[in-house]
């Protein structure tokens, strides 16, 4: 039984590191999707677990504002041991031990040491308290409603620069394919300028215009490669790992359809989606909260309180008990004014935080309209790329033809390749653009989750 149960051991720790090591290679091999990006970065961000634990304190203090309602419980205990002639007269009468010889006017004045050891429990429970109480439990809920909605906005606000740097990995890595095949195709061009040079068909400023395109290319594809370089890094820090963690990404861009397809009157949709706006109106409400609990300091409060004790001479004996209840009430008459002053501040606050709110609606309109203008312009951006493309790749054609047959210059086959460059990198920008344009407006309306890709 003995050596099963070892066997066991070794078998769990063996599956054990394979799964670990086929999570690692996973991790490190497979090709990195945009949702894996942002689950990643949901896990590993610190501000989102920042804003988490917010959440956890704003639950915390939810209980703390409750406790208001309960009753609070000590129980004590004391020895002390004094001549006082006070202490000795109240202690052997709490003890129950006070006698005849004790009311001699020498021992009155003139007590031996004394000693009382008190057992004592007591409670109080608030009867009113002028509403404080309860306004402070709702102040304590709304606090932690405000706070879930700044965690929404936290983990939209991750999403979002997950998939700006998703797109920028996707771009660069378009940009580079692009540059690559211009260069392939410049290096091909010089050879056929090499091999007409030599046949004595062109002049030499054919290779000469031949060599400075691709030395022109080279330029820009050592600078599209640290673009790329750098757009991975970026990912790997929105995704809150090591910055040279490798990965693939073999996703293209292409155009994302909306989930919007009528752009007009979606600023009332941003309004009612808009974790922030909603929870800045979650904050009105409180200072609102807070006013009438600054005039609560007018009224006044009623409380009870028990207590129940046991006086003895000695640390083990019966000794004596007693009990008493009391109520008390309490109120404020005057205060220096302190108490008006909080009422003007808790009404001055109230009113910032509404005209904040009021200049957000408004921003927030401005930037969804903003948002909403420049996914349409980078639509139709792409049905434009798209054709210019097609265009410069047939124009391209027919100058190789003419170029071979040495009825046009290679100035012209140059500025066709070039056009067909320009055109290719118009149509990537405007695919990452109509892409980053529709996270953009989710993120504007308060609509994006890790469902939205």
């Amino acid at each position: 039984m003995h050596t099963q149960s070892r066997w066991s051991a070794v078998v769990v720790v063996v599956l054990v590191t394979c799964c670990a090591a086929l999570s690692v290679a996973q991790e490190h091999g497979s090709p990195l999707s945009l949702t894996r990006a942002i689950e990643t970065a949901l896990s590993t961000s610190p501000l989102l677990q920042a804003a988490q634990h917010q959440v956890e304190a704003a639950t915390a203090e939810i209980a703390q504002a409750r406790a208001a309602f309960l009753p609070k419980v000590q129980a004590h205990e004391s020895l002390t041991w004094a001549d006082n002639p006070v202490f000795a007269f109240s202690s052997k009468l709490n003890q129950g031990r006070f006698g005849q010889d004790d009311f001699a006017v020498r021992r009155l004045n003139h007590p031996p040491a004394t000693q009382n050891f008190k057992t004592s429990l007591a409670l109080e429970q608030p009867l009113y308290t002028g509403g404080k109480a309860t306004l402070g439990l709702k102040q304590a809920e709304l606090h932690r409603q405000a706070s879930t909605y700044s965690l929404t906005r936290q983990q939209q606000d991750v999403i979002f620069q997950v998939v700006k740097a998703y797109y920028g990995v996707l771009r660069a890595q378009a940009d580079l394919e692009v540059l690559r095949a211009a260069l392939q195709a410049a290096e091909a061009n010089r050879s056929l300028a090499q091999v007409r040079f030599e046949a004595g068909l062109v002049i030499e400023s054919d290779v000469l215009s031949a060599d400075v395109r691709l030395a022109t290319l080279r330029e820009q594809e050592i600078t599209t490669t640290h673009q790329l370089t750098l757009a991975r890094a970026t990912l790997n820090d929105v995704m809150g790992l090591p910055l040279e963690t490798p990965y693939e990404v073999s996703e293209r861009l292409t155009p994302r359809p909306s989930r919007y397809p009528l752009l007009e009157g979606i600023e009332i949709l941003a309004l009612a989606n808009r974790p922030d706006y909603q929870q800045l109106g979650l904050e009105v409400q409180t200072v609102e909260h807070g006013i009438a609990l600054a005039r609560a300091a007018f009224l006044p409060t009623l409380s009870a309180t028990a207590n129940y004790e046991v006086n003895n001479h000695t640390p083990v004996g019966e000794g004596q008990d007693s009990w008493f209840i009391s109520l008390q009430v309490q109120w404020n008459l005057f205060n220096g004014l302190a108490d008006r002053a909080k009422v003007t501040a808790a009404q001055a606050n109230t009113a910032r935080l509404k005209a904040l709110r009021a200049r957000m609606a408004s921003h927030i309109q401005l930037e969804v309209k903003e948002v909403s203008l420049a996914l349409q312009a980078a639509q139709q951006r792409i049905s434009v790329a798209t054709g210019a493309v097609a265009h410069a790749q047939e124009s391209l054609r027919l100058i190789r033809e003419r170029y071979g047959a040495g009825l046009t210059t290679i100035v012209d086959l140059l500025a066709g390749e070039a056009a067909l460059t320009r055109a290719q990198g118009n149509l990537t920008l405007a695919l990452y653009e109509q892409n980053i344009g529709m996270a953009a407006l989710e993120f504007a309306l308060g609509t994006m989750s890790p469902e939205s890709f």
